[in-house]
């Protein structure tokens, strides 16, 4: 597999690889802390989407029934991978964040940054059902499709297929599909079950079981990294508003592609990784994620949220007059430019849709659930200290240090839930996440981590990371 290794984002992620390494700093690595590594997919969703499992929705939290994080053996325990999990509500947008602000390396797969932009799709969908159905189908209302497979993971991978069968638009599940080196069956299952978010105002879905920053690499290969670009052609079809999303992402993942054509020290390319993350810290009356802000062409992939409302107003983007003003601080790509966000009103990476499986836990009872799927958890490996020796063509990695950082993506079946339920009046995501990512900020900022005199010192203790 070719790869793409890119040293250093700015205050923090270092890249590295055996086929191309971009020099962009010389942070140094920050040790792995291990208080909130998850040890099994239940915690895990439970951690990463916690308005789902809220003690005030109207029902007993529901458990994981089954999940691409989830070991075949049925024991629960996320399936073996190299390196620590921890929970995350957006494992590509604040993942990479995070790892920005812990000096981490990152490695990316094209997989989780298709899947971030359907996830806002999910968003966008989810507000403009009605005046999209003519792109999708005639018949008004929703139509049932019921898949039945020998096993659940299956039933909710067949749910692509057959709404494709049913929809006008001939590309879709082609499109959604991801289809580069690094996809796995489960990407393909994530995507299927964000199609499912984006079709629910159209389809109801019933299933049941046949009898029997230190740096950034780039996996797969040049090709998939084209064929992400590519995916955006489909885009503006959906509206005005996918197509002005099409707009802001172009510049950045035709900078992706670049990456495996220029210099690995060309300035250009140098630049744009260590403009991923800008972070800037605000006049507040408090104390917490409210006091960053967060920039840099990474929030190009946040155009909605979770409302379907857009992120920034049309008459909220400064013109590029203005963006490029001395002391102004916007990222500007192609003339397209990238508004921050505070980091406490980072929206999630993920999307659900009811499920009613069928003869579920036994013949005669059926069961209502939700699959929910997207960027979701961030594996973490601490490196080895002692670079490796006679690896040949595996120097630069050898030559890492500290933390690698790698976005996951995945989904998550689970139940019983009711269909008609809103989650989310708390919020959506972990704040818990949130907390994390201003704790690494505020230790890298002059002045550090400030409590205000007059908070309680219950608030301050959960402010702080554990046993400081």
């Amino acid at each position: 597999m070719a790869n793409i290794v890119l040293i250093g984002l700015l205050c923090s992620l270092h890249v590295a690889t055996a086929s191309i390494v971009v020099p962009i700093s010389d942070v140094e690595p920050l040790p792995l802390r291990m208080h909130n590594a998850v040890s099994t997919a239940q915690e895990l969703f439970e951690k990463s989407c916690p308005e789902e499992v809220s003690p005030t929705n109207p029902y007993k939290p529901p458990e994981v029934l089954y999940s691409s994080y989830m070991d075949a053996d049925g024991s629960g325990k996320p399936r073996p991978v190299n390196g620590t999990v921890f929970p995350s509500s957006d494992s590509l947008v604040r993942g990479i964040i995070d790892a920005w602000a812990q000096h981490q390396h990152l490695v990316l797969r094209p997989d989780v940054v298709w899947f971030e932009i359907l996830a806002q799709l999910n968003f966008y969908m989810a507000k403009h059902a009605d005046e999209l159905r003519h792109l999708f189908v005639d018949a008004p209302g929703k139509k049932e499709i019921v898949v039945m497979q020998p096993d659940w993971p299956s039933v909710v991978g067949a749910f692509g297929q057959e709404i494709q069968k049913r929809v006008k638009t001939e590309w879709l599940l082609d499109w959604i599909t991801p289809g580069f080196t690094t996809s796995t069956a489960h990407d393909n299952i994530t995507a299927t079950v964000l199609t499912m978010g984006l079709t629910q105002r159209y389809f109801d879905f019933t299933g049941g079981i046949l009898c029997g920053l230190r740096s950034v690499e780039l996996l797969g290969e040049r090709a998939d990294w084209a064929r992400l670009l590519g995916k955006l052609d489909r885009l503006p079809a959906l509206g005005e508003e996918p197509a002005a999303y099409a707009r802001a992402l172009r510049p950045i993942m035709t900078r992706f592609v670049r990456t495996w054509d220029e210099s690995p020290t060309s300035a250009e390319t140098r630049a744009f990784w260590g403009e991923a993350v800008r972070a800037n810290r605000g006049v507040s009356c408090g104390t917490g994620p409210h006091e960053f802000r967060v920039s840099g062409w990474l929030t190009g992939f946040l155009h909605w949220r979770e409302t379907g409302n857009l992120r920034v107003q049309a008459d909220e983007v400064p013109t590029l007059a203005e963006a490029t003003e001395p002391g102004r601080r916007y990222t500007v790509l192609d003339d397209v430019v990238y508004v921050g966000e505070s980091l406490s009103e980072l929206p999630v990476g993920y999307a659900r849709a009811p499920l009613k499986m069928l003869d579920y836990p036994r013949p005669g009872v059926n069961t209502m659930a939700f699959v929910l799927g997207g960027n979701i958890g961030v594996r973490r490996e601490a490196l080895p200290t002692t670079p490796a020796s006679g690896d040949g063509g595996g120097g630069d990695d050898a030559r890492r240090k500290g933390v690698l950082a790698e976005p996951l993506s995945g989904w998550f079946l689970y139940g019983p839930a009711k269909k008609d339920v809103k989650t989310g009046s708390d919020g959506y995501g972990s704040f818990d996440e949130l907390i994390g990512i201003w704790r690494s900020l505020g230790a890298i900022w002059p002045g550090g981590l400030v409590y205000p005199w007059d908070m309680e010192e219950a608030d301050q203790q959960y402010l702080r990371w554990p046993g400081e």
